[in-house]
């Protein structure tokens, strides 16, 4: 049992509908998290792999932006 999950005495029984659908929705938040947790480590491996040695990045209007000098 988890934590924040309190039991209270009148608390109704959980039919089988009602957990599959609980356990549903925990498990499409799971892979939700996981594929942006995996979008953001691929996005930085592709900016590792790909940096180029001639590049400087310049601050304008606050955003930071690359400028491959010649």
């Amino acid at each position: 049992m988890t934590r924040h999950e309190n039991l209270s005495m009148g608390r109704k029984a959980e039919t089988i509908y009602t957990a599959a659908k609980k356990n549903c929705l925990i498990c499409k938040k799971r892979k939700a998290l996981s594929m942006a947790q995996n979008s953001v480590s691929s996005f930085e491996e592709n900016i590792r792999r790909n940096a180029a040695s001639k590049a400087c990045y310049v601050y304008i209007n606050g955003i930071s932006m690359p400028v491959l000098s010649a």
